[in-house]
């Protein structure tokens, strides 16, 4: 069964006891939905603080940041008018190496969304996007005890690269 449908938000089908409804994955500014996505932001990383900003005003600079960085790959997950994830993308990224990459600059799931699947959706939303804008490698990283990412990733065929203090280096070759 498709669930994909072009056209305005995408549309994604679930399975009973994976999500109520239709997820809808829209291509946003964050400052639309700026107190939503904050709110998201900042339960998505309780108890992983030590990896993400905590100020609220820093953390509504970083959303324009990824947003002027994503051009329209700074994609949100809508239960109805509830947003349950995003993702951001870069796909003019400077690697470690100094080649050009895809890079996925941050994926959040609301906490009470998680295991249905819509992280997974939005990462193959993400990847899709950067392989139609060129991109041949993606590049994203994890904080050293954010496991379940790390797993997450790993699972998503992307592969530990190199670990940068209290950071994690994932790659995936398209």
């Amino acid at each position: 069964m498709n669930f994909f449908r072009e056209g305005g938000g995408e549309p994604w089908g679930f399975e009973q006891g994976e999500a109520s409804g239709t997820i809808e994955i829209k291509s946003v500014n964050p400052a639309d939905y700026e107190s939503e996505i904050v709110d998201l932001y900042r339960r998505a990383y309780k108890g992983l603080e030590e990896y993400a900003d905590t100020d609220i005003e820093t953390i509504k600079r970083y959303l324009g940041w990824l947003y002027r960085r994503a051009d329209g790959g700074f994609l949100v997950a809508f239960d109805g008018s509830r947003i349950v994830g995003f993702v951001s993308i870069d796909h003019k990224w400077l690697s470690p190496e100094s080649h050009i990459v895809g890079e996925i600059h941050e994926i959040l799931v609301d906490p009470d969304y998680r295991g249905k699947r819509i992280g997974k959706l939005l990462l193959e939303k993400a990847v899709d996007l950067l392989a139609k804008r060129g991109v041949k490698m993606i590049e994203l990283w994890a904080g050293e005890k954010n496991f379940h990412a790390q797993n997450f990733y790993k699972s998503q065929g992307f592969e530990e690269k190199e670990k940068r203090g209290k950071w994690i280096r994932f790659i995936k070759n398209l």
